[in-house]
């Protein structure tokens, strides 16, 4: 399957739910998405288009735009396409449904990002802490506010 088809089929399955979807190169395609759509255009890239393996999931904080963006990055085991999803969330309450009942290596991915970015993952199966410790916890030290190791607890650690 080839960049072309894979954006024709998600613009025509998900008129309302996407922006910006363009092909960037023969082997990457790129789109935004509606964050209340993400599960659902997931699930299509997994059932109809053969995207079976979440290679990594992270976020952005776009402070001056009081945003967080989330960003998928999808593959295919069976042909050479990744897929790049970027939802965005308001910053003073990032919320967006868990992708774990599609991709359930999706997990630590949240986790992590809940963790470090503040997101709330909805329906997530544990979202507990995953690589900070105790003191740093609510800190969400890769977003642009973040005072840094200096004024924090943290410092003690290094």
């Amino acid at each position: 399957m080839d960049a072309e088809t894979i954006i024709s089929s998600l613009t025509g399955a998900f008129p309302d739910a996407l922006s910006d979807a363009k092909v960037e190169s023969s082997i990457r395609v790129g789109a935004k998405v509606n964050s209340d759509r993400v599960k659902e255009v997931c699930q299509y890239l997994k059932d109809k288009l053969d995207f079976d393996h979440l290679s990594g999931e992270t976020a952005v904080d776009y402070i001056n735009d009081n945003e967080i963006e989330i960003v998928y990055l999808i593959a295919s085991y069976n042909h050479q396409v990744l897929v790049t999803l970027k939802a965005r969330l308001p910053r003073d309450n990032p919320e967006i449904q868990s992708i774990i009942p599609v991709y359930w290596n999706a997990n630590w991915y949240e986790r992590e990002v809940y963790e470090l970015f503040g997101v709330n993952y909805i329906d997530h199966p544990y979202l507990k802490p995953l690589v900070l410790f105790p003191g740093m916890l609510g800190d969400m030290p890769l977003r642009k506010d973040y005072e840094g190791f200096p004024n924090k607890t943290a410092r003690n650690l290094v």
